[in-house]
């Protein structure tokens, strides 16, 4: 559990890079906000505060800053990230009633150390490890609810292989922005793109528990998450970085009742993954603000990062669509 929590919590150190924190102006609506999730701001004094709190006070993070492994800016994002995740997750366990019992809460803590520990394991201050160790239970539990009430009708294709001159990344995006413009041919496009077409209606909980590594992935994306008229083109699985999955969400259904209540547990990070990625349709209806200087919000992996350039997906309105 210790090593799950430090690579959820200190994924930045390898996933993110730099972004000045003193960066010029612009961003959300008050210019001292480090980030706005629907009515509720986050304060640039208080991301500082926190920031300057871990850098005097927790030995491991300082020695990761003499060493290059970490930058501030780097600890800022994931705090600003922390702290938006935080709302959405607050949100989403109140529509759900789902609650976490101060057990549960103590169990994660001592799984990483303890009180004592947990601030260099979880990345934030020392007033906010029970908050943030609270969150990180309750996206399991969002997880394990969404799990078994989620079902998406899809249709698209795979498209996969670099080539001289193009890659599958381009084509992929290409692709669904075809697909966009005229989703009723989204077969007919898929075809002459030179893919397979998967028609597919299928829950949640079938792909996560098929044994394959890449379902499992794509029940943790935004093919179960974004809205209905949306294209999705997403890596299914980010280490065969030549393979793109371009799908059409025509309808996302979230039973009232579970679809089963049984069935083979899932692994913890899975089921995380799975609850991060379910925060999107409140964080897209309430809308996320990231003050440019740590970055910009990434819809698709529910994360912020260093510019669009570094996009795990894209999320592409087709027309007619309520998005438009």
């Amino acid at each position: 559990m210790m090593d799950l929590i430090r690579r959820v919590a200190l994924l930045f150190t390898v996933l993110t890079t730099a972004v000045v924190l003193a960066g010029c102006g612009g961003g959300p609506a008050r210019a001292s906000a480090a980030a706005i999730v629907g009515d509720e701001r986050i304060s640039l004094d208080s991301v500082q505060a926190e920031v300057q709190w871990l850098s005097d006070n927790e030995p491991a993070i300082r020695q990761m800053e003499r060493r290059g492994r970490l930058k501030l800016s780097q600890l800022s994002r994931h705090i600003v990230q922390s702290r938006v995740r935080h709302e959405l997750i607050q949100e989403a366990a109140k529509r759900h009633h789902i609650t976490v019992n101060a057990g549960e809460v103590e169990s994660l803590m001592q799984s990483v150390g303890g009180a004592a520990r947990a601030p260099a394991q979880f990345g934030v201050q020392a007033s906010r490890v029970r908050e943030f160790a609270r969150d990180f239970v309750l996206l399991g539990k969002l997880g394990q609810y969404n799990l078994e009430r989620v079902t998406a009708d899809f249709v698209g294709g795979y498209v996969s292989g670099d080539s001289p001159g193009s890659l599958a990344s381009e084509e992929a995006l290409a692709l669904g922005r075809r697909i966009a413009a005229h989703p009723a041919r989204a077969e007919q496009l898929t075809r002459q793109a030179g893919s397979e077409v998967i028609d597919q209606t299928v829950s949640m909980r079938e792909l996560a528990t098929t044994g394959s590594a890449q379902s499992a992935m794509l029940a943790a994306s935004p093919l179960f998450s974004a809205n209905e008229g949306t294209v999705v083109v997403i890596q299914p699985n980010p280490q065969q970085g030549s393979l793109w999955l371009v799908a059409l969400l025509q309808d996302r259904r979230v039973s009232a009742i579970p679809h089963s209540t049984g069935g083979r547990l899932l692994p913890t990070q899975l089921l995380y993954q799975v609850g991060l990625q379910q925060l999107a349709p409140i964080a897209a209806a309430q809308g996320v603000q990231i003050s440019p200087r740590f970055g910009v919000w990434d819809q698709a992996s529910m994360s912020i990062v260093g510019n669009e350039s570094q996009f795990t997906g894209h999320l592409l309105p087709a027309r007619g669509s309520s998005q438009q």
